[in-house]
């Protein structure tokens, strides 16, 4: 099955069963590569990592409507070609 088939079906996916999901494609490129990262406890150890992932917020910053940052980085690169010419 392509890839670009699979897109449409995980992005169906609960949020529990994208964690999952990524979880099954770390053991198995995991496994691919040589290492051997599923143990006896792994059930336990995948709810807990759910739980914790479950429990946490992702925090994601842009400089989208950060007006102080272009001027903050050209005045950065400003202040770095000066000392590059002296």
């Amino acid at each position: 099955m392509p890839l670009t088939e699979l897109f449409p079906a995980v992005s169906q996916l609960s949020h529990q069963d994208k964690l999952r999901l990524i979880h099954f494609l770390l053991l198995a490129v995991a496994k691919e590569e040589g290492c051997e990262l599923q143990t006896a406890d792994t059930q336990a150890q995948e709810n807990s990592l759910l739980q914790q992932l479950a429990s946490t917020e992702a925090v994601v910053w842009s400089p989208h409507e950060a007006q102080g940052a272009a001027q903050t980085l050209t005045d950065l690169l400003t202040a770095e070609k000066r000392k590059d010419n002296a």
